[in-house]
């Protein structure tokens, strides 16, 4: 055999073994980069306002992979109150070490969500889901996108079929786009209201602009707080096109335009479509309930229903004070 012919056998295994080689440097390298990096924010702040905990991790997933399985892993949020903590007793995250900057993450186990109210009482939620997926998609500017997905949502206050968030930066930078819904929603007692304790689904679609405001946060560089009041000098808007609420007896649906006052207190107005209410208060006693059912049935013994049905309402917020149409129905507290 000559030198030509040992060439084309050989080369094909000698570039293979470069490739293979090549990949496993590039995995080790990134390997012990990440955890070197995740060493250094164990029980430290991953971005302001954000610190992040752990008991242990591994990391596999060689050669394309960075698989990372946290135990007893936490994530503390900063807020006027205190800190708001979920805490997770397994949670993984998932990443090539190609192509575009997806993460996904998943969470099993016990979990709990902890926080302080405004009046300074410790609260703690312990609950399950069936499933909890994430994702977030970076580009140069930080965080584009992030999502997620719970199936199976069980704790003592509520249980929920599934729960979604969706949040990306739009094509043109110049809003953000929302979408968050829930399904087959089942409320304990102490949350039960004038219309039962079952919510058949609920789902909000809009977006929040200028996105400008909130660069800082995606970029990691400043807390949620500072964006907000970054987004509220900027007189930055939500726009809820459509926020849906069916409650399996009156079905709301709504659109209209939320910001913040100089208190940092919700304010605008949502316009509401809301049909069956004539059924429901048929199949209820006369005692009245509060809140929003009360100025409901308030607002249908004024007005009526139209041809199809469905009855107009306006809610808003002015000075801290939610009303209903021109009906005082409730309070709202400051953001932050």
């Amino acid at each position: 055999m000559n030198y030509s012919s040992r060439f084309f056998l050989y080369a094909p295994f000698a570039l293979l073994l470069a490739i293979a080689s090549a990949v496993g440097a590039v995995w080790w390298a990134a390997a012990d980069a990440m955890d070197k990096r995740l060493d250094a924010l164990n029980g430290r702040a991953a971005v302001p306002g954000v610190t992040l905990r752990f008991a242990s991790k591994t990391i596999g997933g060689f050669p394309f992979r960075l698989d990372v399985v946290f135990a007893d892993f936490r994530v503390a949020v900063a807020s006027a109150h205190g800190p708001l903590e979920w805490r997770a007793e397994h949670f993984a995250l998932h990443a090539l070490t190609y192509g575009r900057a997806e993460t996904i993450f998943e969470a099993a186990g016990r979990q709990t969500i902890a926080w302080t109210d405004e009046r300074r009482r410790p609260h703690t939620l312990p609950f399950a889901a069936g499933s909890l997926h994430a994702s977030a998609i970076g580009n140069a500017g930080g965080l584009a996108r992030f999502d997620l997905d719970l199936v199976g949502f069980g704790s003592p206050a509520l249980t929920a079929a599934r729960i979604q968030f969706h949040i990306r930066r739009d094509p043109d930078g110049a809003r953000l786009d929302l979408a968050a819904s829930a399904d087959a929603i089942h409320l304990s007692p102490v949350l039960r209201g004038a219309f039962g304790d079952t919510i058949k689904h609920v789902a909000l679609q809009g977006d929040a602009a200028p996105a400008a405001a909130f660069d800082v946060l995606r970029a990691g560089r400043a807390d949620w707080q500072s964006a907000l009041e970054a987004w509220r000098k900027a007189s930055g808007t939500l726009r809820a096109e459509p926020f849906e609420i069916d409650w399996g007896g009156p079905d709301m649906a709504g659109l209209g335009t939320l910001a913040l006052d100089g208190a940092r207190r919700p304010q605008g107005l949502l316009d509401f479509k809301v049909t069956g209410m004539s059924a429901w208060l048929a199949r209820n006693p006369p005692a009245r309930p509060g809140g929003v059912a009360a100025a409901l049935r308030d607002r249908a013994a004024k007005a009526g229903s139209d041809e199809s049905g469905r009855m107009g309402a306006v809610l808003g917020a002015r000075d801290g004070i939610l009303y209903l149409g021109d009906e005082p129905i409730g309070t709202v507290a400051p953001l932050y």
